[in-house]
């Protein structure tokens, strides 16, 4: 697991010790260590912000809730993306955009910490379009488009 709680010089002492307990919080919890999961947590006057990609919702969201149980914590902004929920969004974006939307079914969507990989029979023309319209949907983090 990475656990990125870099944040602005203008923290104080308080949001540095809420930052560590957060962090040990998250280092406890098996879906989160034991899986790759990038999780960076920002903190400012006990108003936290979580952002990077996690596997599934029930991570996002049990990420959420220990990160809420920890003393000092005021609010809790969940902007984590799971791969779940981005493969969704994904096929939903090359199946509504004009530029993807001829493409026959038959090509496989995959998520893996938000890097999508897309695999199937794509002309060039395809390709560059599928990839295109995968980089725009929020929250891919890198796309690769596979063709055979």
């Amino acid at each position: 697991m990475d656990v990125d709680t870099s944040a602005p010089a203008t923290l104080t002492d308080r949001d540095l010790d809420l930052t560590a307990a957060i962090r040990d919080v998250l280092n406890q919890l098996d879906l989160v260590r034991g899986s790759r999961a990038r999780v960076s947590v920002q903190v400012s006057a006990g108003q936290v912000t979580l952002t990077g990609a996690v596997q599934s919702p029930m991570v996002a969201v049990d990420v959420e809730r220990a990160v809420a149980d920890v003393p000092g914590v005021e609010q809790v902004r969940n902007d984590l993306v799971d791969d779940g929920n981005l493969r969704r969004a994904v096929a939903e974006a090359l199946a509504a955009d004009p530029r993807t939307q001829a493409i026959p079914p038959g090509y496989q969507v995959t998520s893996v910490f938000a890097q999508v990989t897309l695999i199937g029979r794509f002309t060039d023309a395809q390709a560059q379009a599928v990839m295109a319209v995968t980089q725009a949907v929020p929250g891919v983090a890198g796309v690769n488009v596979k063709t055979y």
